[in-house]
């Protein structure tokens, strides 16, 4: 019984090594690559590409209401060996307000203060996997 025992138990780790090697295999390489570029800006009667929370007036597929502006900021994540992100910064324009933030894609931010009613932000974009979207913040 002894020798199936350590059989069992030489097979079982085996099995783990194994399998830690390919999750070792499996995990990305290089650096990782992120990227911000400005989004063309939204305004009155352009679509709106989400609901945007806390704004009754901005709803994904209808037109953008007369005095409010979405800034926009492309970030596209390609993950490597160790994760990384960026901060970006969005300032309202002709005195309008921060109302929320919102996105659209699989890559956000994380604001680590409070903005609403501010005109100006700063916004922490992070990822552990491939991420690509657009944060906008939303301006009245």
């Amino acid at each position: 019984m002894r020798t199936s025992s350590s059989r069992s138990i030489a097979a079982l780790a085996a099995a783990v090594a194994a399998g830690i090697t390919g999750i070792a295999a499996a995990a990305p390489e290089g650096p990782t690559q992120v990227t911000v570029e400005p989004a063309p800006t939204l305004t009155a009667g352009a679509t709106a590409p989400f609901d945007a929370a806390g704004v009754k007036a901005i709803r994904r597929g209808k037109p953008i209401p007369a005095g409010y502006v979405l800034i926009g900021q492309r970030i596209t994540i390609k993950r490597g060996a160790v994760p990384a992100g960026a901060t970006l910064f969005f300032k309202c324009p002709d005195g309008k307000r921060l109302k929320t933030l919102d996105t659209s894609g699989t890559a956000g931010g994380t604001a680590y203060y409070e903005y609403r009613n501010h005109r100006q932000t700063y916004i922490s974009s992070f990822s552990n996997f491939d991420a690509t979207g657009t944060l906008y913040a939303v301006c009245r």
